[in-house]
């Protein structure tokens, strides 16, 4: 479960290096060598997605922190949009015919407003790679801006095809409700277990705007992203409240002196009056009598937000300078905790992840290739390509990704449990680390960790012997996994040594 080795990532190679001189020459020997060379790069695939207008350029250009992402052109949000680090300002365009070509991005980089800069129609266009030298990422993700969803029923083919080479999915959300329940319902039936808690973070993204609008908004939000997190159980890990505008701006590199200042002579009014004005985006824009031009509150809107200028101005109010005020701004945002869930989900699992995520393509890949040539030599190839996988998924660290598909089935309603025993099955299934899986607390001792591993052995056990054929065989994986755990505990320094020997008497 660290994020630092490759060890499962090597595994996949090796089988992609096994298979590949077994295959008859064409698309399945393309496509594996895609997965290949897929699982030789150093960063994650992390997939920004949701509906329509959701926030999901604003939410790429807060975790870049560069406004590298469109936010105001419709025709370029429609786009799939790769954000890397690379050594130069540069957008690589690639035409659905196969063809590519690189152009210049706005001045500083990222995707220009205007489509036709871009040199090829919208419709030819496949998709876009924009590569800039300066922003947050540090080469360990890449980050993928989605289109959103056409309609109610599910996320568009383009969007899916994206989710279906990338490794993790952050799920953005505006204003919860049953459109986006029907939305993570649909992605559920299309992606399976390719999209679940294991590797996906739930995000409200326009929390300022929850309720009236007016006043702090986190005790709504936090109360309003737990209730989610508990109804989206199984499809995401968790579902976490950011002001997605502040943090576009706190992380980035558009707010200046000269804002400070415009700020400033907005401390200046009356705190009834400016009170009034914020109560709707309309009022403030209408507020002639105010210290600040037409242009100038439209701008203040634009970085800020109504909850964001009354968050500066109480800053100013106390003194802040720019630097304090951007920090001020940056905690107001949430977009810390949101961060740290992109490092302890995604990126320090990144091996596992990126393997799980190679080895459900790698079976999608045998199943296509029987389909399509069912002649002996092909199944030859696909049962040795079929036999390498079952043999990586053996790995310890891949026990915990078999309960993608028991996460599916909790979330479809296909899988039954008490709250006590899903939550046990949701922490196996996301914990970085066997303390964290078990429920024992950062640090536990290995005692500790032995006992709480015992305990849900029996635990499965029990569910083992129901009657309920979908919770037996999820059952099953549970208490392997957790077997795995006690030994490892119990085996301390010696490792998988000590898990051998020890395996010859199960806890119970």
């Amino acid at each position: 479960m660290n994020g630092g080795r490759r060890d499962l990532c090597d595994l996949a190679v090796g089988l992609c290096d096994g298979v590949l001189p077994l295959l008859p020459p064409g698309p399945p020997v393309d496509a594996v060598g895609a997965v290949r060379s897929r699982l030789t790069e150093s960063a994650l695939r992390i997939a920004v997605g949701g509906r329509l207008n959701a926030g999901k350029s604003t939410l790429v250009n807060a975790l870049l922190g560069r406004r590298l992402a469109a936010t105001a052109s419709t025709e370029c949000t429609m786009l799939v949009a790769w954000f890397r680090k690379g050594p130069q300002n540069r957008i690589e365009v690639r035409l659905a015919d196969g063809r590519r070509h690189c152009v210049s991005g706005r001045p500083g980089g990222g995707v220009p407003y205007d489509v036709t800069r871009l040199g090829a129609p919208r419709e030819q266009i496949e998709e876009i790679v924009v590569e800039v030298t300066d922003c947050l990422a540090t080469g360990e993700y890449t980050l993928v801006d989605t289109p959103g969803m056409d309609s109610l029923s599910g996320l568009d083919d383009v969007a899916m095809r994206v989710l279906a080479r990338t490794d993790a999915l952050l799920y953005v959300m505006p204003h919860p409700g049953a459109g986006d329940l029907e939305a993570l319902e649909a992605l559920r039936r299309q992606a399976g277990a390719r999209v679940t808690a294991i590797n996906a973070v739930g995000v409200l993204s326009r929390i300022d705007e929850l309720g009236p609008g007016v006043g702090d908004p986190w005790v709504d939000a936090r109360r309003i992203g737990a209730t989610y997190t508990r109804l989206l159980s199984g499809k995401v890990a968790e579902v976490v409240p950011v002001v997605g505008l502040l943090a576009q701006t706190a992380l980035g590199d558009g707010f200046t002196e000269r804002d400070t200042a415009l700020v400033r002579r907005l401390a200046g009014a009356g705190a009834g009056e400016l009170d009034l004005a914020l109560y709707s985006p309309d009022d403030f824009r209408r507020w002639e009598s105010g210290p600040l031009t037409a242009e100038e509150r439209e701008r203040m809107l634009d970085l800020l937000g109504r909850y964001g200028i009354a968050v500066a101005v109480a800053a100013v109010r106390a003194g802040a300078g720019t630097g304090t005020l951007l920090g001020e701004l940056r905690r107001a945002s949430g977009v810390d905790a949101l961060l740290d869930h992109v490092q302890r989900r995604f990126v320090a699992a990144s091996d596992r992840l990126r393997a799980t995520a190679a080895l459900g393509l790698l079976e999608e890949i045998a199943a296509a290739a029987i389909r399509a040539d069912p002649s002996a030599s092909t199944r030859t190839a696909v049962d040795c390509l079929r036999q390498g996988v079952a043999a990586v998924r053996q790995h310890p660290m891949l026990r915990q990704a078999e309960l993608s598909a028991a996460l599916e089935d909790l979330a479809s309603g296909r899988l039954l449990l008490p709250e006590g025993q899903a939550a046990a099955l949701i922490a196996l299934a996301t914990g970085r680390d066997p303390a964290e899986c078990l429920g024992c607390g950062e640090g536990a001792a290995p005692g500790r960790v032995a006992s709480a591993a015992a305990a849900q052995v029996t635990e499965w056990r029990r569910v083992e012997s129901g009657p309920s054929r979908v919770a037996r065989r999820h059952a099953r994986t549970a208490r392997v996994l957790c077997e795995e755990f006690y030994f490892a505990a119990e085996a301390g320094p010696k490792g998988r040594r000590g898990w051998k020997r020890g395996r010859q008497s199960s806890p119970s």
